[in-house]
């Protein structure tokens, strides 16, 4: 019995091992990055240009990556890029592997890599949605915030069907403008479209008070504002006051002293 309950326990332990693994890459690809999980087919993106060995590389890429083999992911996507230098996603799932390691120079010109090849696929189909998100992906993971959203709102707009991870990466990259009212409503329309996406309840609730903080400062602004322009204008009140009663009074019956001197009496 003592055995059998070592057993279970050791089955415990390892299937909660193997669970935080799957959160972290998660947590990793959506809080983050805005990236889906498994993101779409590689044949989504690349259509029949993707030869079958970079496809069977990038795909040993991503088991790799999901199980924390950070090294042999990045591997398998540098020769997924050797194969087919155009396949852009195995541009980008490589610089994620480089950032997973540390490796920033490496992961940024991954990123920049992929950013020319989406840029030249949106430009020859302007309505390709996903082109638009990942460049939007790759944007944000540059720290460019405003590039991002200029293409994951062409990627919202072109979508052939609501995605919540989209409108997601959105708000993310809103969200690091500091534009909190929009992020708020991309963040919204994600949980809309899928209520159980938790990293947007998250981002939803830190937009919220990202954007209050905002509204308590401008209204502490303005108050400080009215409180100076209401001391301003006492403080010339006064001026022109003491401007006015500074010239000295003649009393009544007193000799005008501001006059011409009187005249000497002759003997």
């Amino acid at each position: 019995m003592t055995k059998l309950r070592f057993t279970l326990y050791a089955l415990l332990v390892s299937a909660l091992l193997a669970t935080a693994a799957c959160s972290k890459k998660q947590t990793s690809q959506g809080s983050n990055t805005g990236v889906p999980a498994g993101g779409p087919a590689p044949e989504q993106q690349q259509g029949e240009s993707v030869s079958g060995d970079a496809r069977e590389a990038f795909e040993r890429g991503k088991a790799a990556y999901r199980d924390d083999r950070d090294e042999e992911a990045v591997a398998a996507f540098k020769r997924a890029v050797e194969i087919d230098p155009d396949f852009a996603e195995a541009h980008y799932r490589l610089g994620l592997s480089y950032n997973v390691m540390k490796q920033t120079d490496e992961a940024d010109k991954a990123f920049r890599e992929a950013v020319k090849l989406y840029e030249k696929t949106t430009r020859r189909d302007e309505k390709d949605s996903d082109a638009f998100y990942f460049l939007g992906l790759c944007y944000e993971k540059l720290g460019e915030y405003e590039d991002a959203v200029k293409a994951l709102k062409e990627s919202v707009k072109t979508s052939p069907t609501e995605n919540d991870d989209k409108y997601y990466a959105l708000g993310f990259s809103q969200m690091k403008l500091a534009k909190y009212d929009e992020a708020v409503r991309a963040f919204n329309k994600a949980l809309e479209i899928n209520p159980n996406n938790y990293p947007a309840q998250d981002r939803l609730a830190e937009s919220k008070a990202g954007a209050e903080r905002i509204a308590d400062f401008r209204k502490h602004q303005e108050q400080q504002l009215r409180k100076q322009q209401k001391n301003s204008n006492a403080n010339n009140s006064n001026s022109n006051y003491g401007a006015n009663s500074n010239a000295p009074r003649t009393p009544a019956g007193a000799p005008n002293t501001n006059g011409p001197p009187p005249q000497q009496q002759q003997d």
